[in-house]
């Protein structure tokens, strides 16, 4: 005979549906505990990883770092709020024992606004103002760019540049997707440095 209950006893019978439904009890008992460990180590491994990588879930608001003609360099967007004009920052590390003089007349420097896809739309070169970097610091060149200059781009860049259609029934997923591409493009004597940091769209 097969497998399951033989007793004719309806005591039985009751007692065997009872031992059933307390199995399928601890079933669900545990795979509700499996879930909710699950949920616990994912977790923990976001904010470890959010931890150790701080700019991965949010906009960067500085380029990765490169070293031009022996100093290491970043770009940093300017923090302040301006509806006229956008300013960045190019920081330079000066580890030497002896002051620096920047820019070295030897760059020739370019500012540039590109689409997500890369296509160029706003190029113009910078005359950067000569500063001196002490010793054992860290200093900066200073660049603005007039957003008035953007607003008359072709629309297919302007709409990357300015949220034309934002509104309160758009999707947030739909707004993570916009941005563009703001690079600092230093030509030394021996090669072409780009710092790029990705910008959410002006509102």
């Amino acid at each position: 005979m097969g497998k399951g209950y033989h007793s004719r006893s309806p005591e039985e019978f009751r007692d065997y549906l009872k031992q059933i439904n307390d199995k399928h009890k601890k079933t669900r008992w545990r795979q509700i505990v499996l879930l909710i460990d699950l949920v616990l180590v994912v977790l923990i491994f976001y904010i470890g990883f959010k931890a150790l990588n701080p700019g991965s879930f949010q906009n960067r608001t500085q380029s990765d770092k490169q070293v031009v003609d022996g100093y290491p360099m970043y770009l940093s967007l300017s923090r302040e709020e301006d509806p006229t004009y956008q300013g960045y920052f190019l920081f330079i590390e000066n580890n030497t024992k002896t002051d620096l003089k920047v820019p070295s007349p030897e760059w020739k420097s370019e500012f540039r606004i590109k689409t997500r896809n890369g296509i160029l739309c706003f190029s113009e070169p910078i005359e950067w103002e000569d500063r001196k970097i002490p010793s054992q610091t860290n200093g900066f060149l200073y660049h603005s760019v007039s957003k008035e200059k953007w607003k008359t781009l072709v629309p297919d860049c302007r709409k990357e540049i300015f949220d034309e259609e934002a509104s309160i029934f758009r999707s947030k997923f739909r707004s993570l997707d916009l941005g563009f591409y703001s690079q600092v493009v230093v030509h030394s004597s021996d090669r072409t440095y780009t710092f790029q940091i990705k910008q959410k769209p002006y509102q």
